[in-house]
C-alpha cells in the first residue's frame, strides 16, 4: 500500500483525506455516515477501516480533548492494524497527512461518493449492456430494474439531481450488430406474412407494437400500412396493403419496391402474436442496449457531475422502460418492477448538506426527491 498520495489519482486521494479527517477529527463521522457508506470506498482497506471508523464513533465523539481525539485515533489505528488485512501502523498516519483540514471532511466525502456513483453505475450498466447483446431477455429486463434501483440508492445519498437538464445525451455505440438485426429482420418478415393471412389479429398486434420496432425501414412501412387500412375500417390484403404504400411515397422514394411488398404479403401459416412478440423482444433489446451504452459512457467521463449523471442516466433509461411497459401489456405478465417514484418515503440526510466545519452544525432538511419522466 502506497505511503503518499502523490502517486494516487484524486479519486484515491479523496479516499484518504476523508479518512483523515475522521481521525484529526472524530466528530466529522456523524456528519459522514448520515450519506456515506463503507461500500463507497474503492480500495478494501478502506472499505474496513471507514467501517471501524463507524464503529468506534461513539468512542471517538466522546474524546473532547486533543489529547483524548489523539488517543482515540492510535486506537482504532492500532484495532486496524490487527483486523484489516495489510493495513500497517503507518499508513493511519499516511491517511491523516493526507488531509489538507479535517474541515472540509464533507467535500471530500462527496468526492469519494461522486467516484461511487460513476463506478456503480458504469458496473451495472456493463453488466445490462453484456445481457441485451447477448438476447436473453429475461435478464435483460430483471437488470434494468437492478440498474433502477442503484440509481435510487446513489441519488438517496447524492441529493438532488438533474431530471432536466439542457445537456444532450452522448451517442453510444450501435446496438445491433450484424446477426442480430438479421434475425429482427427474419422475425419482421414472418410477422407480416402470417399478419397478412389473419387480418383480424392486425389491431391488437398494433395496440402494443409500433412501426419503432422494426429495424428494416421496408418492413415499417409495410406495418404502418396494415395499422392505418385496419385503424381506417378498410379491408387488409396483399392488394390494399400495396396502394396503402404506395400512397405513403415508399415506392416512389425507393423505401421498398413492389416486389419486396408482394414476397412480404405472400401468405405463411402461423401465430402473428408470436412473431410479433419476437419482433417486441428484439426491439427491447436494441433499446436496453442502447440505454446502457449511453450510462457507461457518460459514467466513464469524470467531468460530469454526480448529480447531472444520476438525473441523465434516468433519461437514457426512458426508452428501455417504455420497452418495458410495452412488453408486460404485450406478455400480460408483471415482470420486475421499479418504484413510481424515485425515491419511497422519508430520505435520510443527504451527501447535499454540506458542513464546512464539524458535525455539530444542525441537521438541513432533506430536499424533496426529484421524479423520473415516464
Amino acid at each position: 500500500m502506497s505511503t503518499t498520495g502523490r502517486d494516487l489519482s484524486p479519486q484515491l486521494h479523496a479516499e484518504q483525506a476523508t479518512l483523515g479527517s475522521c481521525l484529526l477529527d472524530p466528530r466529522q463521522l456523524a456528519l459522514l455516515g448520515k450519506w456515506l457508506e463503507p461500500r463507497h470506498f474503492y480500495r478494501p482497506a478502506h472499505v474496513a477501516f471507514f467501517a471501524l471508523l463507524l464503529d468506534h464513533q461513539a468512542a471517538g465523539q466522546r474524546a473532547t480533548t486533543e489529547d483524548a481525539r489523539r488517543d482515540w485515533a492510535l486506537e482504532v489505528i492500532g484495532v486496524a492494524r490487527r483486523t484489516i488485512p495489510g493495513f500497517a501502523a503507518s499508513y493511519g498516519h499516511t491517511l491523516v497527512a493526507a488531509c489538507p483540514s479535517s474541515a472540509n471532511a464533507a467535500a471530500y466525502g462527496r468526492m469519494v461518493l461522486e467516484t461511487a456513483v460513476r463506478r456503480s453505475l458504469e458496473e451495472h450498466a456493463h453488466r445490462l449492456l453484456a445481457a441485451a447483446e447477448s438476447g436473453s431477455v429475461q435478464d435483460t429486463l430483471e437488470l434494468t430494474c437492478t440498474l433502477h434501483a442503484v440509481i435510487e440508492r446513489l441519488a438517496a445519498a447524492w441529493g438532488p439531481i438533474e431530471t432536466r437538464s439542457r445537456h444532450p445525451l452522448p451517442q453510444a455505440a450501435p446496438s445491433c450488430d450484424g446477426r442480430a438485426a438479421q434475425a429482427a429482420r427474419d422475425h419482421e418478415r414472418m410477422l407480416l406474412s402470417t399478419l397478412i393471412g389473419a387480418a383480424g389479429q392486425v389491431g391488437p398486434v398494433a395496440s402494443w407494437l409500433t412501426e419503432a420496432d422494426f429495424v428494416d425501414d421496408g418492413h415499417r412501412v409495410v406495418f404502418q400500412a396494415m395499422a392505418a387500412l385496419d385503424h381506417r375500417g378498410e379491408p387488409v390484403d396483399e392488394l390494399t396493403v400495396l396502394w396503402e404504400v404506395q400512397r405513403r411515397g415508399a415506392l416512389a422514394e425507393g423505401t421498398i419496391g413492389v416486389a419486396q411488398v408482394r414476397d412480404l404479403l405472400d401468405p405463411v401459416p402461423g401465430d402473428p402474436a408470436y412473431w410479433a412478440e419476437q419482433v417486441l423482444h428484439c426491439s427491447l433489446l436494441r433499446a436496453s442496449a442502447t440505454s446502457a451504452g449511453i450510462v457507461r459512457v457518460m459514467a466513464l467521463d469524470a467531468s460530469v457531475g454526480a448529480g447531472r449523471l444520476l438525473g441523465a442516466s434516468l433519461r437514457a433509461l426512458e426508452p428501455a422502460d417504455r420497452l418495458r411497459e410495452r412488453h408486460r401489456a404485450a406478455t400480460g405478465t408483471s415482470g420486475p418492477t421499479r418504484s413510481g417514484r424515485l425515491i419511497l418515503g422519508t430520505r435520510r440526510q443527504d451527501a447535499a448538506t454540506r458542513s464546512s466545519t464539524s458535525a455539530d452544525r444542525p441537521n438541513h432538511p432533506a430536499a424533496e426527491p426529484a421524479r423520473p419522466r415516464r
